[in-house]
């Protein structure tokens, strides 16, 4: 199996899914684009903007709860 990324606009996304479903199981993986580096960095920098917090480099503006 090879792997192809597309960016698809959100008027054609559904139609193109829907295409997608009507091929054999076996010759189609659909998994989403969220990758374990990028969840890492966005962990990361959350971790680090709330010791920046902690340590009163950073203001609180807003708090959402």
């Amino acid at each position: 199996m090879r792997t192809l990324t597309l960016k698809i606009s959100d008027d054609y996304f559904d139609k193109f899914v829907a295409f997608l479903e009507m091929m054999p199981k076996k010759s189609v993986k659909i998994e989403t684009t969220s990758s374990k580096k990028e969840i890492g960095l966005i962990q990361n920098s959350i971790k680090q903007a709330m010791s920046d917090i902690d340590a009163g480099r950073s203001k609180v503006i807003r708090v959402v709860d």
